[in-house]
C-alpha cells in the first residue's frame, strides 16, 4: 500500500516491464459476488495497446470490451474468489485481426495483480514448428516411396564395403529379401569376383577424394538376364564432415535409345500439357519476357489469337507496366523465388475496355544449368467468386436487417439443441430471452413430443434440416401451431456444432388449412354422388381431378392419371377438333363445348358424351382453374340419327313449301316497299307545305317517321334477299380467300378509317364456293365487327385458318376473332336466328338477318358456323368449309 502510494515510484517500476502489467480492484453484485474490476494501474505496455490514457476507475469489461465470448473475466474473478493464482493463454480480438496474450493473475489483498504477454509471435511459431515437424514425416514419407518406387537401384555402402541399405529394385534383382542382404558383402550378394573387387576400389576412391566417381557395368539380372547399368557413387559426410557412407544409384541404361525417345516425348508432353491443361497457362522466355507456348485459354481469357506468340507479355498487354503483378512477375524472373497468390486485382484491356479482374496466380522460374531462362505462369481468373463473396458479405448485412424484420422467432442453439441465443422477431410467439433451455421444452407441445425427437434424432444422425409442424404452449398457457425448421451448422470436419432455426406462428393457416379440407372433401362427395363426369384442370389445361365416375367409365386407377391421358380414351376420329377446340378455349381463356366419343373400359364401345368447362375467376379476374362435366348423350345421339331419317321425308315437303313461301316473300317484299315510298313521298310534302308552321316537337315526330320508314325499308331488302338466299342457285368456281378478304378490306375502307380498325389474315386457303355468296358470309361478319366495336377501342380482326380431314373429307376451318362488346354464352344459341338482335337498335343499326344468312352460306357449301363470346372482350366465329364442293351449282 506504501509502494501504491507513491504513485510515480510505481509508476515508474510498470513502465519498465517489458510486459502488460494491471492493477484491479474487485467490484461486487448485490449478492456479495465478484462481477467485474475497477481498473487502477495499466502500465505503458497495456496503455500502448489499447491506445487510451483515461482509464482509470473504469471498469476492465469496457476498456477490454472485445472480451465477450472468452473466459479472461471468468479466470480473473476465479482468482479474486479463491485468491489461487491463474497462468492461461488466450486469445483476443475480432475479425479485424487476433492476438493471443499470456495471462498470470495473482491476487494481493483486495487487489488483483495481471502480467500479459504478448505470445502471438510465439503461437505461430509452434504452429508453424508443427506444420513443419508434419512436412518432415510427409517428405520421410516421399523419399521412402521416391525410392522404393523407383526402378533404379538405389544402395549405400559402408566404409567395409558392407551394404547398409538397399532398395526394392535392387533386391528384387537379387531376388533376396532386406534380411539376407543387409550388413553383408558384394561377393555375398552374388556379384562376380571382379565385380565386387572394382566396386571396393572405386569406394575406396570416394573416399580418399571425397567426391563422386561414375561408370557403366554389365551384370546379371535375377530376372532379365544380363544388363547394362549406369552408376555413380557419392560420398555421404558426417556432422564432422568424414565421408561415412558411399551412396549409390544404378541405371539400366540398355534401351538407352528408346530413353532418349522417350525423353523427346516427354517434351512434346509438356508442350501438350501447356495446350490442354484447363488452366489459362503461358509460357515466358529470355529477359524480354517473350511468349514461348500459350494455351487457348490463356489466349482467350486475355482476348487475343496465337498472332501474339513471339512478342513480348508487356507489349501484348501494356496496361500491366507499373502495376504491382507486373512487379511480380519481374521478381520471380530476376530473383527466382516463385509466386502464389489469390484474388490478386488487375485491371487490364480484354474487351477494348480497361476493367477490374481478380486472378489467382502462380509464378514459377524455368532453371536450366542452374539459371533462369524463363517462367511458368498459371492465372485462373476468380472474378466472379470474388464478387460473390464481396455480395455475400452484403447479403450477410441484408440478412441480419431481413431477421431483425422478420415476423418470425429466429434462435440459435448448441449441438444439444440448447438455446443459446434468441435473434430478432416473435412471430406471435412467446419470447422471454431465456437462454440455456432445452428447445424441446420450450416449443413442443406433449402431443408432438414423440414425433419431434424422432425428426430430430433423424436430423443429428444424417446432418440434415429438421422441418416440422407442430403445436406450442404459450406463457398463457394457449395453444398455437407453429412451424419451425432448423438446419445444422457444420465445421469442417461434418461435425454439426450449432443449429440455426426460425419458427412461425401458422395458427390461421392451419385453421384455413382444415376449412378447405373439409370444403374439398364435401365438394368430392358431391362429385361422387354426380352421374356426369365431374373434373377440374389447372389455368394451363393439364387436368388435375376427376370424379370417381371417370375413374369407373375408364377404368383408370384413382389418381393415376391426372394429366392429358383423356386423350388415350377418346375415338380416333375426335382427337384432333377435340385437343385443338379444348387448348384454344385454354389460350383465350373462352369457355368449351364440344361433343365426343370416349370409349368405355367394361364393354369397349364408344359412348358420345357433351363436354362443357367454363373458366374460373378469382375477385381481381385471374383465371385460378376450369370446372368440366362430360354428360352421356349416346341415346340423344341415337334418337337424332332417327330423326335425321324423318326429317329427310319431311324436306320434300318443306322444300316445296319453302319455294311457295320464297315466292310470296319476294312478292311481298316488292309490294311492301309501295306504301313506305309513298309514306317518305307524302311525308316529304307535308314538310314542305306546313315548313314555316312546324314547331320543334312536330319536327321531331315527323323525323322519327323518317328513321322509322328508312328502317321499314332496310327490313324489307333484308327479307327479300333472306328469301333470294335460297331460290337462287350459284355456280362453283375456284375462291380464294386471301382475294374475297381484300375487296371487303377495300369496301370497307372508310368505315375502317372511322373506326381506326384493322383487319389481320394471312395465308387463308383456296377453296371451291359460290364467290358472291362467301363474300357476302365475310363481309357480313367484319362489318358486324366494325360496327359493334367497344367505345373508345379500334377494333382489332384478326382471321386465321387450318386443315384438318373430318369424314374423309378435306376441310378448311376458319377462325374470324375481333375485340369488341362480344355477347354472353347464354345468348349463343340465339344469335343466327332470323331477326335476332342482342343489342338495342337505337344504338346499333341493322336487321337482325346478317348472321342468319351468314348462316346459311355455310350450309350450303357444305359447312357450318359457330360462335362464342364473352361480354366486353369480344367474339370468335368459327367457320368450317369444304375444300371441295360436291355439286357445281349451290
Amino acid at each position: 500500500m506504501e509502494l501504491i502510494s507513491n504513485l510515480e515510484l510505481f509508476q515508474t517500476v510498470f513502465n519498465s516491464a517489458p510486459n502488460g502489467i494491471a492493477v484491479l480492484k474487485s467490484l461486487y453484485d448485490n449478492k456479495d459476488k465478484v462481477e467485474d474490476f475497477s481498473i487502477l494501474l495499466f502500465n505503458s505496455c497495456i496503455i500502448n495497446w489499447i491506445d487510451n490514457k483515461d482509464y482509470k476507475g473504469k471498469r476492465f469489461s469496457t476498456i477490454f470490451s472485445k472480451i465477450e465470448g472468452t473466459n479472461i473475466l471468468e479466470q480473473f474473478i476465479e482468482t479474486a474468489e479463491t485468491g489461487i493464482t491463474a497462468n492461461f493463454e488466450q486469445w483476443y480480438g475480432d475479425e479485424n485481426g487476433k492476438q493471443c496474450f499470456g495471462f498470470t493473475v495473482v491476487k494481493q489483498d483486495e487487489m488483483l495483480v495481471v502480467t500479459m504477454e504478448d505470445v502471438t509471435e510465439k503461437k505461430h511459431a509452434e504452429t508453424a514448428l508443427n506444420n513443419a515437424l508434419i512436412d518432415a514425416e510427409k517428405q520421410k514419407r516421399l523419399y521412402d516411396s521416391i525410392l522404393n518406387g523407383t526402378p533404379d537401384l538405389v544402395y549405400v555402402f559402408d566404409r567395409d564395403y558392407k551394404f547398409a541399405y538397399a532398395n526394392k529394385a535392387l533386391l528384387s534383382m537379387w531376388g533376396k529379401t532386406a534380411e539376407d542382404s543387409i550388413g553383408r558383402g558384394l561377393i555375398e550378394n552374388g556379384y562376380e569376383d571382379w565385380h565386387a573387387e572394382m566396386h571396393e576400389k572405386e569406394i575406396d576412391t570416394v573416399i580418399s577424394e571425397r567426391k563422386p566417381i561414375r561408370g557403366t557395368v554389365s551384370f546379371p539380372h535375377a530376372e532379365l538376364g544380363r544388363r547394362i547399368y549406369d552408376y555413380i557413387f557419392v560420398p555421404v559426410f558426417n556432422e564432422k564432415g568424414e565421408v561415412e557412407f558411399v551412396a549409390g544409384t544404378t541405371r539400366d541404361i540398355t534401351e538407352s535409345k528408346q530413353a532418349e525417345e522417350k525423353l523427346q516425348q516427354s517434351e512434346n508432353r509438356f508442350r501438350k500439357m501447356i495446350h490442354q491443361t484447363p488452366a489459362p497457362t503461358l509460357v515466358l522466355r529470355g529477359d524480354n519476357l517473350v511468349i514461348e507456348q500459350i494455351n487457348k485459354h490463356m489466349l482467350q481469357m486475355i482476348g487475343r489469337g496465337e498472332e501474339i506468340i513471339g512478342m513480348r507479355l508487356i507489349d501484348v498487354l501494356p496496361e500491366l507496366e507499373g502495376q504491382y503483378v507486373w512487379e511480380q512477375v519481374l521478381k520471380v524472373y530476376n530473383e527466382g523465388i516463385p509466386f502464389d497468390q489469390s484474388e490478386v486485382l488487375v485491371p487490364h484491356n480484354r474487351t477494348g475496355e480497361l476493367k477490374d479482374y481478380y486472378y489467382n496466380l502462380a509464378y514459377r522460374p524455368l532453371i536450366e544449368d542452374g539459371e533462369i531462362t524463363g517462367m511458368i505462369q498459371v492465372a485462373v481468373e476468380v472474378t466472379q467468386q470474388v464478387v460473390a463473396r464481396q455480395k455475400m458479405e452484403e447479403s450477410e448485412s441484408r440478412f441480419r436487417a431481413l431477421v431483425n424484420a422478420s415476423s418470425d422467432l429466429v434462435y440459435r442453439m448448441d449441438a444439444d439443441w440448447m438455446i443459446m441465443q434468441n435473434l430478432e422477431g416473435e412471430g406471435g410467439l412467446s419470447n422471454s430471452g431465456e437462454r440455456g433451455i432445452n428447445w424441446l421444452d420450450k416449443f413442443i407441445h406433449t402431443t408432438d413430443l414423440r414425433q419431434a425427437v424422432d425428426l430430430i434424432s433423424k436430423s443429428i444422425v444424417e446432418k440434415s434440416i429438421f422441418e416440422m409442424e407442430h403445436k406450442a404452449v404459450n406463457e398463457d398457457d394457449s395453444v398455437r401451431w407453429v412451424f419451425s425448421r432448423v438446419v445444422p451448422i457444420l465445421d469442417d470436419q461434418e461435425k454439426i456444432i450449432e443449429w440455426f432455426g426460425a419458427s412461425s406462428d401458422i395458427t390461421s393457416q392451419k385453421e384455413l388449412q382444415n376449412v378447405i379440407t373439409e370444403s374439398e372433401e364435401k365438394f368430392r362427395q358431391l362429385a361422387d354422388l354426380i352421374p356426369q363426369i365431374i373434373w377440374t384442370a389447372d389455368p394451363d389445361g393439364f387436368v388435375d381431378y376427376y370424379n370417381s365416375r371417370w375413374y369407373e367409365y375408364t377404368g383408370f386407377e384413382e389418381h393415376e392419371f391426372g394429366d392429358s391421358s383423356w386423350i388415350s380414351k377418346l375415338h380416333p376420329d375426335d382427337v384432333y377438333l377435340v385437343s385443338k377446340r379444348w387448348y384454344e378455349s385454354v389460350r383465350a381463356e373462352f369457355p368449351y363445348q364440344i361433343e365426343f366419343r370416349l370409349r368405355n373400359a367394361n364393354t369397349g364401345e364408344y359412348r358420345w358424351f357433351l363436354s362443357k368447362a367454363l373458366p374460373i375467376r378469382d375477385k381481381e379476374g385471374v383465371l385460378t382453374n376450369w370446372f368440366g362435366t362430360c354428360t352421356d348423350i349416346h341415346e340423344q345421339k341415337s334418337t337424332t340419327e332417327k330423326l335425321e331419317i324423318l326429317v329427310a321425308d319431311r324436306t320434300k315437303e318443306l322444300q316445296r313449301s319453302n319455294e311457295d313461301l320464297q315466292q310470296f316473300a319476294h312478292v311481298a317484299s316488292h309490294d311492301l316497299k309501295e306504301p313506305v315510298r309513298k309514306i317518305k313521298t307524302f311525308l316529304s310534302r307535308l314538310e314542305e307545305h306546313m315548313e314555316e308552321q312546324l314547331d320543334e316537337s312536330s319536327s321531331k315526330y315527323i323525323e322519327r317517321i323518317h328513321v322509322a320508314a328508312d328502317r321499314m325499308f332496310n327490313m324489307i331488302d333484308g327479307v327479300l334477299a333472306y328469301s333470294k338466299m335460297n331460290a337462287d342457285s350459284q355456280k362453283t368456281t375456284i375462291v380464294d380467300l386471301n382475294e374475297v378478304i381484300k375487296n371487303i378490306e377495300n369496301d370497307l375502307e372508310i368505315a375502317l378509317q372511322e373506326a381506326n380498325g384493322k383487319i389481320y389474315f394471312e395465308e387463308l386457303p383456296v377453296i371451291e364456293g359460290a364467290s358472291v355468296l362467301l363474300y357476302q358470309l365475310f363481309y357480313n361478319l367484319i362489318n358486324n365487327s366494325i360496327k359493334f366495336a367497344q367505345e373508345n377501342i379500334p377494333p382489332q380482326i384478326n382471321i386465321t385458318a387450318t386443315e384438318q380431314i373430318e369424314a374423309g373429307n378435306k376441310v378448311a376451318i376458319i377462325t374470324v376473332e375481333d375485340n369488341g362488346i362480344g355477347f354472353d354464352l347464354d345468348q349463343t344459341g340465339r344469335i343466327f336466328e332470323t331477326f335476332t338482335r342482342l343489342n338495342s337498335k337505337d344504338r346499333y343499326e341493322g336487321t337482325g338477318l346478317g348472321l342468319s344468312l351468314c348462316k346459311k352460306i355455310a350450309e350450303r357449301h357444305g359447312g357450318s358456323i359457330t360462335a362464342t363470346g364473352i361480354s366486353n372482350k369480344g367474339a370468335i366465329f368459327i367457320i368450317t368449309l369444304p375444300f371441295v364442293q360436291k355439286a357445281k351449282d349451290i
